[in-house]
């Protein structure tokens, strides 16, 4: 058992984390007016649909960036679904065939910007057998790290737990691997030094919120972290994306979390993503101050925010 964490030691580790706020928790939002929202309410650091900054031309994003003082910690969309959105790695033969398509342009893309970790999403479940959806898995994650490797780009592939509320491409009938240890020990076989884990706080709660299953990971393995707060009720069988919360808002336990992140060597930045309808229905720049507030707050159970 993890022993619970003192408040120095959570204040130490809360500090190493840069506060960091995904675009999906301001859907809809341009571009420019995500990165505005973004700075006035704190952020130093952000993510982005590397689509969408394509879209925008990247060195007008880069200006941008420079004018609010931010850099870009992560992007999605190494393997893209449209103008926005990210295509999840299991996707089939000629939907990834079509994903490879402007691979280049996208990774040039991510240099251009600085941008140094290239999110993906490893499907929990799919149509395919379990040792074969594995083995495409760790083909397509070798593939896509060596080409990110080229631009200086490292994969960070994230793990999905949560059993419900799954959109199709996500889901199917049989298992593939739905949390970190799994996650691991996929990428421990694809044994490639650019192929990194996403660790997103939800889905690690989902999966149980055990600190091993972070403290486990290698010293270096995590290459992102994503976080969102738990519902005080029901199962985590029941719980959703639409159910996220701002950090410190639900029950997942912050300072065992620092404490493993921080144990296993992390001390980047930590992104707020949020997929809840009702949140998302805020002001905008309501919701990235409540964001970095909670960003920088949540690690600390007397100073999170009720």
């Amino acid at each position: 058992m993890t022993p619970d964490p003192t408040p120095a030691t959570t204040e130490v580790a809360s500090t190493r984390f840069t506060p960091c706020l995904n675009p999906a928790t301001l859907s809809g939002v341009p571009l420019p007016q995500f990165l505005a929202l973004a700075a006035a309410a704190g952020f130093e650091a952000v993510e982005l649909s590397i689509q969408q900054a394509q879209d925008l031309g990247a060195e007008k994003v880069l200006g941008l960036l420079n004018e609010h003082g931010l850099s870009v910690a992560a992007a999605s969309g190494i393997l893209p679904a449209g103008p926005v959105l990210p295509a999840p790695l299991l996707v089939d033969d000629d939907a990834y065939a079509a994903c490879l398509d402007g691979l280049d342009g996208r990774l040039e893309t991510f240099a251009v910007l600085g941008c140094p970790i290239a999110t993906t999403v490893l499907n929990p479940r799919s149509a395919l057998d379990q040792p074969e959806a594995l083995k495409t898995a760790r083909e397509r994650i070798v593939q896509l790290a060596d080409a990110s490797t080229e631009y200086g780009v490292r994969l960070a592939v994230e793990a999905v737990s949560v059993a419900s509320g799954l959109p199709p491409e996500l889901d199917g009938p049989r298992p593939v691997a739905d949390t970190l240890p799994q996650l691991a020990e996929l990428l421990h076989q694809a044994a490639h030094p650019g192929a990194a884990v996403l660790v997103d706080s939800f889905h690690w709660a989902a999966a149980g919120a055990d600190a091993g299953h972070i403290t486990a990971l290698a010293m270096g393995a995590i290459g992102h972290v994503q976080i969102a707060d738990i519902p005080m009720t029901g199962t985590p069988h029941e719980w959703m994306d639409a159910l996220r919360l701002f950090p410190g808002d639900g029950a997942l336990p912050w300072p065992a979390l620092a404490q493993a992140l921080t144990t296993a060597g992390y001390t980047g930045t930590v992104s707020v993503e949020l997929f809840n309808p009702m949140l998302r229905a805020l002001p905008a720049d309501e919701i990235a101050r409540r964001s970095y507030h909670a960003a920088t707050s949540c690690w600390t159970p007397a100073e999170a925010p009720r």
